[in-house]
């Protein structure tokens, strides 16, 4: 142990003796281990650390499974739900909620909360109490009963102050009453981010066709198996296939754990390849360190050699170079925590900013885990990185002790660099080009047409309550009045409302061509529903037909606008104006409309969904309480956001605002998790860059400095710098060029595994990867230049007198 405890203390010294070589290899090894402490903590976050519900392990998310996506579960009529409950009551209990936006008016203001509607056994299956009050039984959920309301303990403190005689107070939601009935505990929020929560009075007698949208929650009996519910489900999908098979004819069942409904397998495939490129990153940190050290190694082979001859065993040895490794690997782990921890706070403030971010309760923090993780991988970078300069020190003492002090660097030593730097600009390649793939498929998702006019526009969403608005007519009225106020105000050129917001937020709808046979496929297509302005508002090019007018109300024919993609498809080379297409024409009240215009294309959905054929209706034919708005102004369209919140509090106090945004911003958030993405890959093909240039630096500089007695000779004899400095280029040139051919072969395959799971990204731009050519050739350049250029400045007779 002392002797250990000697050799750690000589490598200490050793290394401060060197600074300079000391500051590199610490900031290499830190920046692989931060980006890996880094990863960790968001793969521990996202995807390992359990549920913070009661036994986790029994939670299940049942669904209906598309044929056409088997990787992502759908959710479920209110009739099939209630089969569930009934049905599958002796392998689990069965709860389910749905998502909505909740008011509240009282304490003079009102606010939109997001919040769900929830039966009555939810809390109670995910096993979270609530720290006041209760949560729901079976007699809040009865049709008919009282409203009642239990909010979070976010809300309770920032809207009630805390109150502690909230329980029984009555608050005004959604323009009628509900009593407080509990406040759940601190950080709870579900499914997302949810506030508030209300029970949902389940109504038998429903058909498939009513709708309901319930996500279906499932904990597993304690003497049940996953067999025993999956032959359940099977016998439940048989008889349900058998009552409707039309409806069932491209729909399963499926289950999955419930945390696959938190982050699902999109998400999770993209983090696998995330960590490997963060290893990648860290296999970059090693190679250099391991270059570096080996090149340290070289220079003190005379020294070592002495230590040898004196008896010093080739053990020893090891150890002391060894020492010096782990030496800097401790170092570099506690600069790379701090760093780590900072850009893991980076992204979990992000993710709360963001409507797309995970629930409140998941977190992104160290902990005592996460630091042993982090030493331990410090403690093997450590290792990794010297055990080949210390083995190949160990083995060539006697080699040097013959060898003349002034022979240039070669061998084995010089062999093992040079392949060192092949793989960090092989890696860093591999990195670069999935940064550059990431950030063009952004930037090509915020500069694309996607068939609207968006500068200057203001955008926001609201939704008017049923209880004060219970009729199709009177919603309208309140946005025909809103809509009104806001065109007469100076400053607003034009304002248009839709249930549909391009690039974000659309319907999906099934249309089949009347007359058509009962073979015929349906076609699948975003929908929306817009008044008379949204048109002129987003500027839609029409390219035939006409758009809606006020006479296209409920008692005139039902009418649609399509878009070209929909003209192009369906319109079989022909003209599509004057057709009619049935809406969704497996419901009984399925609706005919006759196509009245076609508008360019147009992209309702989110910018990174796949193209389709897109719908619009009017919003006066085919109501809707939630909608949004768009606002065109003359200036900044967010200066106008004061003002329209005063204008919709004068039209209709009890409907908030959410959502206020301008269209870039729109775009920002539609594309929130590929930003992410971006940005993480941009930093991990930086600090790889970094590493390689680092690399290549030390490398060359190093064998620069060993051939300066050879560059004095040839200078002495009248050698051109230029002859000299073609001699260095050469020599890491084919280095670099070796490193780019296999790292573009890499990066094409890294690049396709990447976008696999994400719709519009490209990984076969060439100009990424001209880019990233580019890059790692003007990195290595400068590597390569600077110690030359500094070689060439010596005197060639202090270079002919150079040991």
């Amino acid at each position: 142990m002392r002797a250990v405890t000697h050799e750690l203390k000589q490598a200490a010294r050793g290394l401060l003796a060197k600074p300079g070589f000391s500051a590199l290899v610490i900031a290499v090894l830190s920046s692989g281990l931060a980006c890996v402490l880094f990863m960790a903590v968001l793969v521990y976050g996202l995807v390992i650390r359990p549920l913070p519900f009661a036994a986790p392990e029994q939670l299940l998310h049942i669904g209906l499974q598309k044929a056409d996506r088997p990787d992502r579960l759908s959710a479920v009529s209110t009739h099939d739900l209630i089969d569930w409950q009934r049905q599958l009551d002796a392998v689990v209990d069965v709860a389910a909620y749905q998502q909505q936006t909740i008011n509240l008016s009282d304490e003079g203001r009102a606010e939109r909360y997001a919040g769900a509607l929830i039966t009555s056994n939810l809390l109670r299956v995910i096993g979270v109490p609530a720290q006041l009050g209760r949560t729901f039984t079976a007699e809040d959920a009865v049709p008919g009963a009282p409203a009642t309301v239990i909010l979070s303990d976010a809300v309770w403190r920032q809207r009630y102050n805390a109150d502690p005689a909230i329980i029984g107070r009555v608050l005004r939601m959604n323009a009628g009453s509900a009593s407080v009935i509990g406040v759940m505990p601190a950080d709870f929020s579900y499914p997302q981010k949810e506030m508030l929560w209300t029970p949902a009075p389940l109504k038998p007698g429903t058909t498939r066709d009513e709708g309901g949208d319930w996500v279906v929650i499932a904990r597993l009996r304690a003497a049940a198996g996953m067999s025993a519910l999956r032959a359940a489900l099977d016998n439940w999908h048989a008889d349900a296939k058998a009552e409707s098979p039309r409806y069932f004819e491209m729909l399963g069942v499926g289950v999955e754990p419930l945390s696959y409904l938190i982050v699902d397998r999109n998400t999770r495939a993209i983090f696998n390849v995330m960590l490997v490129a963060v290893l990648l990153v860290l296999l970059v940190a090693c190679a250099n360190a391991a270059n570096l050290m080996l090149s340290r190694t070289l220079a003190r082979r005379q020294e070592l050699a002495v230590r040898a001859a004196l008896g010093a065993s080739r053990a020893r040895l090891a150890g002391h170079l060894l020492g010096q490794s782990l030496v800097l690997a401790a170092v570099a782990a506690a600069i790379a925590l701090p760093v780590g921890w900072a850009a893991a706070r980076w992204v979990d403030q992000t993710f709360r900013n963001s409507e797309e971010g995970p629930p409140h309760w998941m977190h992104f923090n160290l902990d005592a885990a996460l630091i042993g993780y982090t030493v331990l991988a410090a403690l093997l970078t450590g290792v990794i990185s010297g055990i080949l300069p210390a083995l190949r020190a160990g083995s060539q003492v006697n080699a040097t002790l013959r060898d003349d002090s002034r022979a240039v660097a070669g061998g084995a030593f010089a062999r093992i660099s040079r392949g060192l730097v092949i793989g960090e600009v092989a890696i860093s390649c591999v990195l670069l080009v999935a940064a550059g793939v990431m950030v063009r498929g952004i930037d090509q998702f915020e500069s694309s047409d996607f068939g609207i006019r968006t500068d200057n526009l203001l955008t926001a969403r609201i939704g008017v309550p049923e209880v004060k608005f219970p009729s199709a007519e009177a919603q309208l009225a309140v946005f025909d009045r809103l809509e009104q106020a806001l065109r007469a105000e100076p400053g607003v050129i034009d304002a248009g409302i839709g249930t549909t917001l391009p690039g974000l937020i659309a319907e999906s709808r099934r249309v089949l061509r009347d007359g058509a046979g009962p073979d015929d496929a349906q076609t699948v297509v975003y929908f929306g529903r817009i008044d008379d302005h949204f048109a002129s508002t987003y500027e839609l090019g029409l390219e035939e037909g006409r758009f809606f007018n006020s006479s296209d109300d409920t008692d005139s024919p039902a009418v649609a606008l399509v878009d070209r993609t929909f003209a192009d498809k369906l319109g079989g080379g022909e003209s599509v104006l004057g057709r009619r297409f049935r809406i969704d024409p497996d419901n009984a009240d399925a609706a005919l409309v006759t196509i009245v215009g076609v508008i360019r294309r147009v992209q309702l959905d989110d910018l990174d969904d796949a193209v389709r054929p897109a719908m619009l209706r009017p919003l006066r034919q085919d109501p809707a309480r939630f909608v949004s708005l768009a606002i065109r102004t003359q200036g900044d369209p967010l200066a106008f956001a004061p003002r329209f919140n005063e204008i919709l509090r004068e039209v209709e106090p009890d409907t908030p605002a959410y959502w206020v945004r301008s269209y870039d911003q729109v775009i920002r958030e539609g594309t929130f998790g590929e930003f992410v993405l971006a940005r993480l890959f941009l930093v991990f093909g930086g600090i790889s860059l970094f590493l390689a240039g680092a690399g290549v630096y030390g490398v060359i500089a190093f064998n620069v400095r060993q051939r300066t007695r050879e560059i004095g000779v040839r200078r002495a004899l009248g050698a051109p710098a230029a002859n000299v400095l073609r001699s260095l280029l050469g020599r890491g040139a084919w280095q670099i060029g070796l490193g780019l051919l296999l790292g573009l072969t890499m990066a094409w395959l890294f690049a396709r595994a990447l976008v696999s799971s994400l719709n519009g990204f490209d990984a076969d731009n060439p100009a990424v990867y001209g880019a990233v050519i580019g890059i790692l050739m003007l990195a290595a350049l400068i590597a390569i230049l600077v110690p030359a250029r500094r070689a060439l400045r010596v005197d060639p007779l202090v270079a002919l007198r150079h040991e």
